[in-house]
């Protein structure tokens, strides 16, 4: 019969002690997989409502404005010393987007143009990237080609233009392959068309503003700031930066609480593995007299809570996992998946087994098996 043998019959034979442990274990990992399983589900919708919210920082080009003032009476000033853009400036953000947060880059170039009685805003953007930014843009028709053009809704009913229809300007006439729906802003009395068309019929070599998503908006823009002195980096407020914070704070409420659970569930651990050690003196002092040594019996019980530890933290992450889950839609009004992820596994198994451990091979606990330390009784 070896040591495991033994392990598990004494499992076997203290049914309540190992139920206590081995729910212990269960309560402890699975309070803190749960909490980290809602941690990062919130972190998650709040990544995709950032997508779903556009651009939460906008770079333009830094220009220095002169504020005219006669007798008190303000007029309009003007600007000077423009900088622009620099056209590589994308190909930079998206190389340092990983370490900014950045999840997305949509540069512009918008400028006027002329048509036959009105003059005309130009659009230049980059149609997959920035449909992906701003979801609620939905195009009739088909997106533009260079030398194509789509218009917005309200430019659309000024001019009776139509798809298929044709718009003159800067003197070349260009098709109409698509209509934007209304969108209640500037879009809806612009002209939408491809960067090199729009480099065509602006005359600009520059990008005339640049459009970025951010995980974490208030850091990206500071770091931004400094990155690019020649541009002016504006954060845009956002109803969802407040759930930000209140992402941050549960977040810190769980890692608190999981702590706190830990130190709890180490101390419980700790004093019913040593009232276990203390009633099986006997037992113990026996095993002594019949030829086991020391490092035997502490391997006896290294074994006895590593099962219970090892059955408690995969039964605690699995429950963990379920129960937001479960109650999640009741509680959070949030659908939380049911994912299997391996790293929080490996850690609450780690640390459960690591717990266990740590109670036996405390001082006390060795102290109580040391040579002499324990005599046969009985």
């Amino acid at each position: 019969m070896t040591l495991t043998d033994i392990a598990l019959q004494n499992l076997r034979r203290r049914k309540s002690k190992t139920a206590f442990l081995l729910l212990t274990f269960i309560v402890i990992v699975s309070v803190s997989v749960s909490l980290t399983a809602l941690t990062k589900t919130m972190r998650d919708e709040l990544q995709k409502s950032l997508s779903q919210y556009g651009a939460n920082i906008v770079i333009t080009p830094q220009a220095e404005h002169f504020t005219l003032s006669y007798g008190g009476l303000s007029v309009p000033g003007v600007n000077y010393e423009l900088k622009h853009l620099d056209k590589d400036l994308d190909s930079k953000l998206a190389n340092a987007a990983t370490d900014l947060g950045i999840t997305g880059i949509a540069p512009t170039i918008i400028g006027p143009a002329s048509g036959f009685k009105n003059h005309y805003l130009i659009i230049g953007v980059d149609f997959p990237t920035e449909l992906n930014m701003k979801p609620w843009w939905h195009i009739q028709g088909q997106l533009p080609k260079d030398g194509e053009i789509i218009i917005g809704a309200g430019l659309a009913q000024r001019d009776q233009l139509s798809i298929g229809s044709t718009l003159s300007l800067n003197g070349q006439t260009y098709p109409l392959v698509g209509v934007m729906q209304e969108t209640g802003g500037s879009e809806d009395n612009g002209v939408f068309t491809t960067f090199k068309t729009a480099r065509s019929l602006t005359g600009s070599d520059s990008w005339s503003m640049i459009e970025l998503n951010a995980s974490q908006p208030d850091k990206a823009a500071a770091r931004l700031s400094k990155l690019i002195p020649q541009a002016k980096v504006s954060e845009l407020s956002q109803l969802v930066q407040g759930t930000q914070e209140s992402v941050d704070r549960f977040a810190n409420f769980s890692l608190i609480a999981s702590l706190l659970l830990g130190i709890t569930g180490i101390l419980i651990v700790f004093v019913t593995t040593t009232g276990n050690i203390n009633d099986r003196s006997a037992e113990i002092g026996i095993l002594r007299a019949i030829g086991f040594r020391r490092r035997h019996i502490l391997s006896l019980l290294l074994r006895e809570i590593t099962l219970i530890s090892l059955c408690g933290g995969v039964l605690g992450y699995l429950l963990g996992e379920l129960l937001p889950t479960l109650l999640g839609p009741v509680i959070f009004h949030k659908n939380v998946a049911f994912q299997v992820q391996p790293l929080t596994a490996l850690a609450a198994l780690g640390l459960s087994v690591l717990a266990g451990i740590l109670s036996v091979l405390s001082g006390k606990l060795t102290n109580r098996l040391a040579p002499g330390s324990i005599t046969p009784q009985g």
